[in-house]
C-alpha cells in the first residue's frame, strides 16, 4: 500500500513537472517580458541605493543577524549593484559579511551564554553541550537542516561551547554557498534575464533538496540531542 502510494506522488510530480516545461516553453517570450519588466522596476525602486558603498552592506550583514533581524533581503538588494560590478565583487563583501557575522556572534554567545541560554529557551531552543567527538557532526548538522535563522544557529553552537576552529572550518563553507545563491538569484531577478534567474532559482531548489535530504537522514540525531538536553535541564531543577 505505501509502496503504491510512492508511485503515485512520484507521478504526480513527474506530471506536474512536465506541465511546467510544456507551458515554460508555450509562453517563453512572454515570461522573458514579464522578467524583463519587472526587473527594470525593482531596479528603479531601489536606485537610491546606487551610490552606496559596497562595505554599508557587508557592514548589515555581519550586524542585522545578531539583533535577531532577517538578512536575506540584504543578499538580494546587493545583488543588484551587480550591473555596476562585478558579481564576484559583490559576493566577496557578502561573504565578508557574513564571516564577520559568524565570528562576533559566537563570541557573544560565549560572553552573554547565560542571557542567550535564556532567551532561546523561551523559543523552546535549548542548547545541548556537545562532546568533541561529536562538534564537527552537530555543527554541518545545524548548519544544513532548516528550521533555524541564522542568528539562532550562531548562537546555539557559542552556547554549546564548541571549539571555534571547528566552528569556523565547518560553517563558513556551507554559509559561503548559500551566500553565493542568494547573491546569483538576485542577480537574476535586477538584470532580467531569464535563464540566469532559471538557474539562480534551481540553486537554491537544489540547496533545499539537500537540506532535506539531509533533515530525513540525519535529523533525529539533533531532535535527540535537544530531547537529551530538555531531560538533562529537568533533573537539574529537579535536584
Amino acid at each position: 500500500m505505501r509502496l503504491g502510494r510512492k508511485k503515485f506522488l512520484t507521478a504526480s510530480v513527474v506530471f506536474a513537472f512536465a506541465i511546467c516545461i510544456w507551458t515554460f516553453f508555450i509562453w517563453r517570450d512572454d515570461i522573458s517580458t514579464l522578467l524583463a519588466s519587472v526587473s527594470a522596476y525593482l531596479r528603479d525602486s531601489i536606485s537610491i541605493l546606487s551610490d552606496v558603498p559596497l562595505i554599508f552592506y557587508s557592514i548589515a550583514i555581519a550586524i542585522l543577524p545578531i539583533v535577531f533581524l532577517p538578512v536575506t533581503p540584504v543578499y538580494i538588494v546587493a545583488s543588484a549593484r551587480c550591473a555596476d560590478e562585478s558579481y564576484l565583487t559583490v559576493l566577496l563583501y557578502c561573504w565578508l559579511g557574513a564571516a564577520i557575522n559568524i565570528a562576533v556572534s559566537y563570541f557573544i554567545a560565549r560572553r552573554f551564554g547565560d542571557v542567550l541560554r535564556r532567551r532561546l529557551e523561551k523559543r523552546s531552543i535549548h542548547i545541548p553541550i556537545i562532546p568533541d567527538y561529536e562538534q564537527y557532526e552537530f555543527i554541518l548538522l545545524l548548519r544544513l537542516i532548516p528550521g533555524n535563522p541564522l542568528t539562532v544557529q550562531n548562537y546555539v553552537l557559542g552556547g554549546a561551547n564548541v571549539d571555534f576552529s571547528k566552528y569556523i572550518i565547518a560553517s563558513t563553507p556551507i554559509q559561503f554557498i548559500q551566500v553565493a545563491a542568494y547573491v546569483y538569484f538576485g542577480e537574476g531577478i535586477f538584470d532580467g534575464m531569464l535563464s540566469k534567474f532559471i538557474l539562480g532559482t534551481s540553486f537554491l531548489f537544489v540547496l533545499a533538496i539537500i537540506a532535506r535530504m539531509v533533515d530525513k537522514r540525519f535529523g533525529h540525531k539533533i531532535r535527540r540531542m535537544r530531547r537529551n538536553c530538555k531531560c538533562d535541564d529537568g533533573v537539574s531543577e529537579e535536584q
